[in-house]
């Protein structure tokens, strides 16, 4: 390497056991959550607390960039929180792929199939104090029964570890209330244009305090539908309408005991299932319509999520003691068509599967991810001049992949024993264990003038084993075992002055990790098989404020963030992706958002961000197979321009309660990988989605009514390109067309 400067089927047509062998559409809606700020009813924007500084903290009082969603109206998943946050946005592949979360530019990966989702993580996500695992990432988490989402932009490793280089969404579930009983059911039914059927989302919420009102249990069941808008005339069954649909349930038990004013102790476990019967992706130019696709076969996706925790919290006065332990279980299997893949290589390297009678291929994979965690941490009362934190943490992750390439009738076509008609099989099996302590201190050289600073140690150690299938060629098979360790330290400083009770200004140095890991290589692959961190370092400069007697808000961010020995995905010489260190990039960028409550009723959000992602070093690839990148190509995965403007109403009129919105989001262009090098590079036009809401609150009762994608714009969010997989095998995930629904919700 040399571096330099500067009617409808629905029938499966495979029956393979796989352990055998949003779009980025909704922009904001009525009563969505404000950034950072939520509106009452009067003149006045309420302050919102911000928890993620594992302190609680108002808004005036925070050195960093941060937006916080309150309310979830009509908000159904990521995608709908990114479209009104300034600089974070996300690669959306629809409900059945994982979904890439960019903050500030700061991705590598290619905008493409990803199936899996094993790409590395820049973003860190958390429910509570469950950490998610990063690499292995599950589908988002239903947005049910929320108190808010926190979106942290720049590096946050020295609170949250690992994966926080471009920053933090953290889910904060509603814990039990143990002073009164609740219940609130909600039921919403809806029409996509070009869906044969009906959508239906239902949620039951149930509260209950028990003991005196010192202990509280909250449930709530969750069941979604949502039907498919995309046909398919190829699948080898016969013609087929609506493949793309998605089902989830969600189930969530949260119990709180409190005993005393000092002592808590609470306990939460989550469920979630997610099944998905194909993509959410079309080929255009190979079928000459907006919305069918062209795969052989459906591609089902399966998933199901178990979290667990218990969190224990002692107040000595002077400082809090917390202790939290998680537990973290995630299982996918999916099926894949291969096809055209395989036909591509009879195309490059001459004919071989394609003399097969009747040839198609599969790629079966299963992915599941154990991760527990534990952590202890002191944190001193707020009521000082000095106030600081302290805490040890230890993590374990218990990752297991099986996925292999199959072509029905290529065991007798080979005259070989393969089993499951495998053309090819690999396992991998890892372990990774984190140890980390940290700590961060705060002190008011004079009541204005706050200065902070922070530090954290940490050590990884990975274990590995690969194993290819022995097959004839291969006899024996090929298992390969390893380990690495690799320790290092980060540092934050921050310095905040308050300009008036309603202004401040803040400065931070603050600095990411991402751990490295272990590729799947085949035996004559001359890659490494462990890959190193990557880390980051975030200059950011803040003005905060609330202003017109707290009826305007307005905060500006402007940043640099470097990023330096960069995890880059290519490809082997046997077209196997694995991840090699590569040079550096820099994002440069400014980041606002505002509210501006025009009177009681009326109140208007904005929000802009532009970011400048690009390669800073050239690195050529001369020894092995690998992808040059250049000084100045961009980051792929994030538009250089993005806005959103929202008009909200909210009045009483007699004993109702009448809300509307119209929002808009702008989304630039959007480049899918570094360079044209790269197999699936291209670029992604930019798209406008507006949204429209209203509803009727009468004492118990809501009646609500939307529109999503008004103007049925039909964006595209990714792609997958003919380099591999040809004319027929390209595709490009697309964005859900116009929905309008109804909702009914009662509350007591």
């Amino acid at each position: 390497m040399m571096t330099t400067s500067n009617n409808r089927t629905r029938c499966r047509p495979l029956q393979y056991s796989l352990k055998q062998p949003l779009a980025i559409a909704c922009a904001l809606m009525p009563l969505i959550g404000l950034p950072a700020f939520a509106v009452d009813a009067s003149n006045d924007i309420e302050e919102v607390i911000v928890t993620a500084s594992k302190r609680n903290q108002s808004l005036l009082d925070f050195s960093g960039s941060v937006s916080v969603i309150t309310n979830f109206q009509n908000v159904k998943n990521i995608g709908d929180i990114s479209s009104q946050v300034p600089g974070f946005n996300i690669v959306d592949a629809g409900p059945r792929n994982p979904t890439g979360l960019v903050i500030r530019g700061l991705r590598l990966d290619e905008v493409n199939a990803n199936d899996l989702g094993g790409d590395g993580a820049v973003v860190s996500t958390y429910i509570d104090n469950i950490p998610l695992q990063g690499f292995f990432a599950p589908l988002s988490p239903g947005l049910k029964d929320l108190q808010q989402v926190e979106i942290l932009r720049g590096p946050q490793s020295t609170l949250y570890g690992n994966s926080s280089i471009g920053g933090l969404i953290r889910y904060i579930t509603n814990k039990p209330d143990l002073e009164k009983q609740s219940l609130t059911a909600n039921a919403e039914i809806s029409q996509t244009n070009y869906s044969d059927d009906l959508n239906y989302d239902t949620d039951l919420v149930v509260n209950t305090p028990l003991l005196n009102n010192t202990l509280g249990m909250r449930l709530l069941l969750s069941k979604t539908e949502n039907q498919g808008f995309i046909d398919n005339p190829y699948w080898l069954s016969g013609p087929a309408e609506d493949t793309n649909d998605d089902k989830a349930k969600q189930a969530r038990l949260s119990v709180l005991w409190h005993p005393t004013e000092e002592f808590s102790l609470g306990g939460s476990y989550h469920y979630q299932e997610n099944n998905v019967t194909d993509r959410q992706a079309t080929n255009e130019s190979f079928t000459g319509d907006e919305y069918t696709a062209t795969s052989r076969f459906e591609q089902p996706m399966n998933a199901e999520l178990q979290l667990a925790s218990v969190d224990a919290e002692y107040d000595f006065e002077w400082a809090t003691l917390s202790a939290s332990l998680s537990h973290y279980d995630y299982e996918r299997d999916e099926i894949v068509d291969q096809t055209d893949y395989f036909i591509m290589i009879d195309e490059i390297y001459g004919p071989y599967y394609t003399t097969m009678d009747n040839m198609f291929a599969f790629n079966a994979a299963f992915v599941d991810v154990v991760k527990d965690s534990a952590e202890l941490r002191l944190v001193s009362s707020d009521d000082q001049r000095l106030r600081w934190l302290v805490a040890a943490f230890y993590s374990r992750d218990d990752l297991d992949v099986i996925q292999g390439d199959f072509v029905p009738g290529f065991a007798d076509f080979m005259d070989e024993d393969r089993p499951g008609d495998a053309d090819f099989a690999v396992t991998q099996a890892e372990l990774l264990s984190e140890y980390s302590t940290y700590a961060e201190v705060a002190y008011d050289i004079i009541p204005r003038w706050e200065v902070s600073a922070g530090l954290r140690y940490f050590r990884y150690d990975d274990e590995l084993d690969v194993c290819y299938a022995a097959y004839p060629g291969l006899p024996e098979g090929y298992c390969e075992a390893g380990d690495d360790v690799s320790n290092n330290s980060l540092g934050k400083f921050s310095t905040r002055y308050k300009l008036t009770d309603q202004q401040s200004i803040y400065f931070t140095i603050t600095e990411g990790y991402r751990r490295g890991g272990a590729n799947i290589l085949p035996l004559d692959s001359t890659a490494e098989t462990f890959y190193e961190p990557d880390t980051a370092v975030n200059y950011e400069l803040g003005y905060r404020s609330s202003l017109l007697d707290n009826r305007l808000t307005l905060n500006v961010a402007a940043y640099n963030v470097e990023w330096d020995n960069l995890q880059v995905r290519t490809t082997s010489s046997s077209s196997l992706p694995y991840f090699m260190n590569v040079g550096d990039a820099r994002s440069t960028g400014v980041e606002l958002e505002s509210v501006f409550q025009l009177n009681s009723a009326l109140s208007l959000r904005a929000g802009y961000s532009h970011v400048d992602a690009k390669i800073t070093e050239t690195v050529l690839f001369t020894d092995i197979n690998g992808d040059d990148v250049f000084n100045g190509d961009p980051l792929p995965g994030s538009p250089r321009t993005e806005w959103n403007l929202a008009l909200d109403y909210n009045q009483d009129i007699g004993s109702v309660v009448v809300d509307a919105s119209i929002g808009s989001s702008y989304f630039g262009e959007v480049y899918t990988a570094l360079n044209s090098g790269f197999r699936n590079y291209g670029k992604l036009d930019s798209f406008n989605i507006a949204n429209l809401s209203a509803g009727v609150t009468l004492e118990n009762w809501r009646l609500g009514t939307f529109i999503n994608n008004v103007g049925n714009t039909r964006g595209i969010t990714g792609t997958r390109s003919t380099e591999w997989y040809g004319e027929r095998g390209r595709f490009e995930y697309v964005t859900r067309p116009r929905t309008v629904g109804l909702s009914v919700t009662y509350k007591y």
